[in-house]
């Protein structure tokens, strides 16, 4: 039986692996949060005998949840005994009201989803314009 899950979270997990490449070491763990499409991104890696953590919280709604929540904000235990650097982030799609979010913390924004007006809307790529499939129908 394959794996299967949703086009939003393929897309999402692109544009995170985009600005945490797996070619720096990162490794990038999904977590439900269990509101919604809501994810907790949770990517990791050693970096010079540290411990690298960024928690990413992925929300597709329209207004960030208020306040964020305490598992985005908690920094995992280390067991290692290593000294560990953590921070978190939020990725919000396109035009989405971000005044809810405290001052210093990292707002992404997603490329692949916008919201128009109140409608959440999938940014497709350009039609590439060949001599096979022309820009315009002449009239």
């Amino acid at each position: 039986m394959g794996f299967s899950s949703d086009i939003m979270h393929d897309f999402l997990a692109k544009e995170i692996k985009n600005l945490y490449s797996s070619f720096d070491g990162w490794k990038c763990t999904p977590r439900e949060t269990g509101t919604g499409y809501d994810t907790l991104m949770v990517l990791e890696r050693r970096n010079g005998g540290h411990r690298e953590c960024v928690k990413i919280l992925v929300t597709f709604s329209r207004t960030v949840p208020s306040p964020l929540p305490e598992e985005l904000t908690r920094a995992d235990a280390n067991t290692e005994g290593t000294p560990i650097r953590f921070s978190y982030a939020i990725m919000v799609p396109a035009n989405a009201d971000t005044t809810a979010v405290p001052a210093g913390v990292r707002i992404y924004t997603m490329r692949s989803f916008t919201f128009e007006g109140k409608e959440l809307t999938w940014v497709k790529k350009p039609v590439r314009k060949t001599e096979d499939a022309p820009a315009k129908v002449p009239a």
